[in-house]
Protein backbone atom coordinates (compact mmCIF):
# COMPACT_ATOMS: atom_id res chain seq x y z
CA UNK A 1 0.00 0.00 0.00
CA UNK A 2 1.39 3.41 -0.96
CA UNK A 3 2.11 5.79 1.87
CA UNK A 4 1.43 9.50 2.01
CA UNK A 5 4.20 12.08 1.99
CA UNK A 6 4.57 14.61 4.79
CA UNK A 7 3.30 17.35 2.48
CA UNK A 8 0.13 15.36 1.73
CA UNK A 9 -0.45 14.58 5.38
CA UNK A 10 0.00 18.21 6.46
CA UNK A 11 -2.83 19.22 4.14
CA UNK A 12 -5.10 16.81 6.04
CA UNK A 13 -4.03 17.60 9.59
CA UNK A 14 -6.61 20.43 10.07
CA UNK A 15 -9.34 17.99 9.02
CA UNK A 16 -8.06 15.37 11.46
CA UNK A 17 -8.00 17.94 14.27
CA UNK A 18 -11.64 18.79 13.46
CA UNK A 19 -12.53 15.07 13.25
CA UNK A 20 -13.91 15.38 9.71
CA UNK A 21 -11.97 12.52 8.06
CA UNK A 22 -13.72 9.20 7.49
CA UNK A 23 -12.38 5.98 8.99
CA UNK A 24 -10.21 4.94 6.02
CA UNK A 25 -8.71 8.41 5.62
CA UNK A 26 -8.00 8.61 9.33
CA UNK A 27 -6.27 5.20 9.27
CA UNK A 28 -3.92 6.22 6.47
CA UNK A 29 -3.02 9.52 8.15
CA UNK A 30 -2.51 7.87 11.54
CA UNK A 31 -0.25 5.24 9.92
CA UNK A 32 1.98 8.09 8.76
CA UNK A 33 1.85 9.89 12.14
CA UNK A 34 3.00 6.75 13.94
CA UNK A 35 6.42 7.13 12.34
CA UNK A 36 6.65 10.89 11.77
CA UNK A 37 7.22 13.02 14.92
CA UNK A 38 7.29 16.26 12.90
CA UNK A 39 3.76 15.79 11.54
CA UNK A 40 2.60 14.59 14.97
CA UNK A 41 3.86 17.81 16.56
CA UNK A 42 2.07 19.89 13.92
CA UNK A 43 -1.16 17.98 14.61
CA UNK A 44 -0.83 18.83 18.31
CA UNK A 45 -0.82 22.53 17.44
CA UNK A 46 -3.99 22.22 15.37
CA UNK A 47 -5.66 20.17 18.11
CA UNK A 48 -4.84 22.77 20.77
CA UNK A 49 -6.23 25.55 18.60
CA UNK A 50 -9.41 23.59 17.88
CA UNK A 51 -9.88 22.96 21.61
CA UNK A 52 -9.25 26.64 22.43
CA UNK A 53 -11.80 27.73 19.86
CA UNK A 54 -14.35 25.31 21.25
CA UNK A 55 -13.89 26.58 24.79
CA UNK A 56 -13.91 30.24 23.70
CA UNK A 57 -17.51 30.06 22.45
CA UNK A 58 -20.68 29.69 24.53
CA UNK A 59 -21.74 26.04 24.63
CA UNK A 60 -25.15 25.16 23.19
CA UNK A 61 -26.86 21.94 22.13
CA UNK A 62 -27.24 21.72 18.31
CA UNK A 63 -30.67 21.03 16.79
CA UNK A 64 -31.34 17.26 16.52
CA UNK A 65 -31.61 17.40 12.70
CA UNK A 66 -28.32 19.28 12.20
CA UNK A 67 -26.09 16.20 12.10
CA UNK A 68 -28.17 14.59 9.35
CA UNK A 69 -28.15 17.74 7.22
CA UNK A 70 -24.38 18.20 7.59
CA UNK A 71 -23.64 14.57 6.65
CA UNK A 72 -25.99 14.71 3.70
CA UNK A 73 -24.38 17.93 2.48
CA UNK A 74 -20.89 16.46 2.85
CA UNK A 75 -21.81 13.37 0.81
CA UNK A 76 -23.51 15.26 -2.00
CA UNK A 77 -21.20 15.63 -5.01
CA UNK A 78 -20.99 19.04 -6.64
CA UNK A 79 -20.51 19.79 -10.33
CA UNK A 80 -17.93 22.51 -10.86
CA UNK A 81 -17.36 24.57 -14.04
CA UNK A 82 -16.02 22.33 -16.78
CA UNK A 83 -17.93 19.29 -15.56
CA UNK A 84 -15.48 18.35 -12.79
CA UNK A 85 -17.11 16.66 -9.83
CA UNK A 86 -16.15 17.75 -6.31
CA UNK A 87 -17.28 15.49 -3.47
CA UNK A 88 -16.90 12.00 -2.09
CA UNK A 89 -16.17 9.06 -4.37
CA UNK A 90 -19.55 7.26 -4.63
CA UNK A 91 -18.29 3.76 -5.38
CA UNK A 92 -16.36 1.68 -2.84
CA UNK A 93 -12.65 1.69 -3.42
CA UNK A 94 -9.71 0.07 -1.71
CA UNK A 95 -7.82 1.74 1.10
CA UNK A 96 -4.71 2.15 -1.07
CA UNK A 97 -6.74 3.61 -3.93
CA UNK A 98 -8.49 6.02 -1.58
CA UNK A 99 -5.14 7.16 -0.20
CA UNK A 100 -4.01 8.17 -3.69
CA UNK A 101 -7.29 9.87 -4.69
CA UNK A 102 -8.28 12.16 -1.85
CA UNK A 103 -11.61 13.92 -2.07
CA UNK A 104 -12.59 16.49 0.49
CA UNK A 105 -16.13 17.69 0.96
CA UNK A 106 -16.79 21.41 0.67
CA UNK A 107 -17.87 21.61 4.32
CA UNK A 108 -14.62 19.95 5.45
CA UNK A 109 -12.55 22.28 3.28
CA UNK A 110 -14.26 25.33 4.76
CA UNK A 111 -13.69 23.98 8.26
CA UNK A 112 -10.00 23.40 7.54
CA UNK A 113 -9.55 26.92 6.16
CA UNK A 114 -11.36 28.30 9.21
CA UNK A 115 -8.99 26.41 11.50
CA UNK A 116 -5.93 27.71 9.65
CA UNK A 117 -7.25 31.26 9.92
CA UNK A 118 -8.01 30.68 13.59
CA UNK A 119 -4.40 29.67 14.22
CA UNK A 120 -3.20 32.98 12.82
CA UNK A 121 -5.91 34.94 14.64
CA UNK A 122 -5.12 33.26 17.93
CA UNK A 123 -1.40 34.02 17.56
CA UNK A 124 -2.23 37.64 16.73
CA UNK A 125 -4.54 37.89 19.75
CA UNK A 126 -1.87 36.43 22.03
CA UNK A 127 0.64 38.95 20.68
CA UNK A 128 -1.79 41.80 21.38
CA UNK A 129 -2.41 40.45 24.89
CA UNK A 130 1.33 40.33 25.61
CA UNK A 131 1.73 43.89 24.32
CA UNK A 132 -1.23 45.04 26.43
CA UNK A 133 0.21 43.37 29.55
CA UNK A 134 3.57 45.08 28.95
CA UNK A 135 1.81 48.43 28.47
CA UNK A 136 -0.17 47.95 31.68
CA UNK A 137 3.06 47.15 33.55
CA UNK A 138 4.64 50.35 32.24
CA UNK A 139 1.56 52.34 33.27
CA UNK A 140 1.66 50.81 36.76
CA UNK A 141 5.35 51.70 37.10
CA UNK A 142 4.76 55.28 35.97
CA UNK A 143 1.77 55.58 38.28
CA UNK A 144 3.81 54.38 41.25
CA UNK A 145 6.63 56.75 40.33
CA UNK A 146 4.21 59.68 40.04
CA UNK A 147 2.74 58.80 43.43
CA UNK A 148 6.22 58.75 44.96
CA UNK A 149 7.03 62.13 43.40
CA UNK A 150 3.82 63.53 44.86
CA UNK A 151 4.74 62.27 48.34
CA UNK A 152 8.28 63.64 48.05
CA UNK A 153 6.90 67.02 46.97
CA UNK A 154 4.50 67.01 49.93
CA UNK A 155 7.38 66.33 52.34
CA UNK A 156 9.60 69.04 50.86
CA UNK A 157 6.77 71.58 50.84
CA UNK A 158 5.64 70.91 54.41
CA UNK A 159 6.04 73.99 56.59
CA UNK A 160 7.97 72.15 59.33
CA UNK A 161 10.14 69.88 57.14
CA UNK A 162 13.56 69.37 58.68
CA UNK A 163 16.80 68.22 57.09
CA UNK A 164 19.49 66.06 58.66
CA UNK A 165 22.91 65.36 57.10
CA UNK A 166 24.32 61.82 57.18
CA UNK A 167 28.07 61.37 56.81
CA UNK A 168 30.39 58.50 55.99
CA UNK A 169 32.08 56.95 59.08
CA UNK A 170 35.37 56.91 57.17
CA UNK A 171 35.09 60.64 56.44
CA UNK A 172 34.89 60.66 52.61
CA UNK A 173 33.58 64.17 51.82
CA UNK A 174 31.81 63.15 48.62
CA UNK A 175 29.91 60.31 50.32
CA UNK A 176 26.93 61.64 52.24
CA UNK A 177 23.19 61.47 52.68
CA UNK A 178 20.32 63.74 53.61
CA UNK A 179 17.10 62.98 55.41
CA UNK A 180 14.16 65.31 54.77
CA UNK A 181 11.42 64.63 57.31
CA UNK A 182 8.20 66.09 58.68
CA UNK A 183 8.50 65.79 62.48
CA UNK A 184 4.72 65.78 62.90
CA UNK A 185 4.03 62.83 60.60
CA UNK A 186 7.52 61.23 60.76
CA UNK A 187 7.33 60.78 56.97
CA UNK A 188 10.11 61.89 54.71
CA UNK A 189 12.78 61.03 52.16
CA UNK A 190 16.31 59.63 52.32
CA UNK A 191 18.75 60.78 49.62
CA UNK A 192 22.26 59.31 49.29
CA UNK A 193 25.26 60.25 47.15
CA UNK A 194 28.38 58.30 46.14
CA UNK A 195 27.70 55.16 48.14
CA UNK A 196 29.04 51.85 46.79
CA UNK A 197 26.47 50.82 44.12
CA UNK A 198 24.10 48.17 45.46
CA UNK A 199 25.00 44.65 44.33
CA UNK A 200 22.24 42.14 43.44
CA UNK A 201 20.40 40.84 46.47
CA UNK A 202 21.30 43.80 48.67
CA UNK A 203 19.53 46.96 49.94
CA UNK A 204 20.45 49.98 52.02
CA UNK A 205 18.36 50.16 55.19
CA UNK A 206 17.76 53.32 57.24
CA UNK A 207 17.61 52.88 61.02
CA UNK A 208 16.56 55.19 63.82
CA UNK A 209 18.26 54.62 67.16
CA UNK A 210 17.34 55.79 70.65
CA UNK A 211 19.48 56.60 73.67
CA UNK A 212 18.31 53.34 75.25
CA UNK A 213 19.91 51.30 72.44
CA UNK A 214 16.61 50.61 70.62
CA UNK A 215 16.92 50.52 66.83
CA UNK A 216 14.01 50.40 64.39
CA UNK A 217 13.83 50.33 60.60
CA UNK A 218 12.63 53.50 58.89
CA UNK A 219 12.79 52.35 55.27
CA UNK A 220 14.66 50.53 52.51
CA UNK A 221 16.64 51.93 49.58
CA UNK A 222 16.45 49.18 46.95
CA UNK A 223 18.15 50.90 44.01
CA UNK A 224 21.13 53.14 43.27
CA UNK A 225 22.62 54.24 39.97
CA UNK A 226 26.15 53.34 38.89
CA UNK A 227 27.55 56.26 40.90
CA UNK A 228 25.85 55.08 44.10
CA UNK A 229 23.17 57.79 44.09
CA UNK A 230 19.54 57.13 45.01
CA UNK A 231 16.55 58.10 47.10
CA UNK A 232 13.61 56.46 48.85
CA UNK A 233 10.59 57.45 50.91
CA UNK A 234 10.83 56.73 54.63
CA UNK A 235 8.53 56.46 57.65
CA UNK A 236 9.91 56.61 61.17
CA UNK A 237 8.17 54.50 63.81
CA UNK A 238 6.72 56.80 66.46
CA UNK A 239 7.49 60.52 66.62
CA UNK A 240 10.84 61.83 65.40
CA UNK A 241 11.56 63.23 68.87
CA UNK A 242 11.66 59.67 70.18
CA UNK A 243 14.96 59.00 68.35
CA UNK A 244 18.55 60.19 68.64
CA UNK A 245 20.46 58.94 65.56
CA UNK A 246 20.02 57.94 61.91
CA UNK A 247 22.18 55.10 60.53
CA UNK A 248 22.33 53.42 57.10
CA UNK A 249 23.61 49.85 56.69
CA UNK A 250 23.82 47.38 53.79
CA UNK A 251 21.40 44.49 54.33
CA UNK A 252 20.04 41.46 52.45
CA UNK A 253 17.14 42.04 50.03
CA UNK A 254 13.92 42.63 51.94
CA UNK A 255 15.75 44.20 54.88
CA UNK A 256 16.64 42.90 58.34
CA UNK A 257 14.90 43.04 61.72
CA UNK A 258 18.08 44.44 63.26
CA UNK A 259 21.24 45.80 61.60
CA UNK A 260 23.57 43.08 60.32
CA UNK A 261 25.82 45.05 57.96
CA UNK A 262 28.42 47.69 58.61
CA UNK A 263 27.31 51.32 58.91
CA UNK A 264 27.87 53.30 55.67
CA UNK A 265 26.20 56.57 56.77
CA UNK A 266 25.21 58.07 60.09
CA UNK A 267 24.06 61.30 61.72
CA UNK A 268 22.44 62.88 64.72
CA UNK A 269 18.71 63.57 64.75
Amino acid sequence: MSRLTCEEVRELLPLLALDTLDVDERDVVEDHLASCPACLDELAGYSETAAALALALPQADPPPALKGRVLAEARRARVLPGGARFGRIPEPVSRASRASHWRVSLSSLVAAVALLLAVGSLAWAMSLRAELDAQNARIATLSERANNYARVTAVLQAADTQMRVLQSPSGEPDTFGRVYIDPDTSEGMLMVRNLPPLPPGKVYQLWVAGTDGTRESAGLLTWTDKAGNGYTLIKCPEKLSRWRWFNVTEEPAGGSETPTGSRVLGGTI
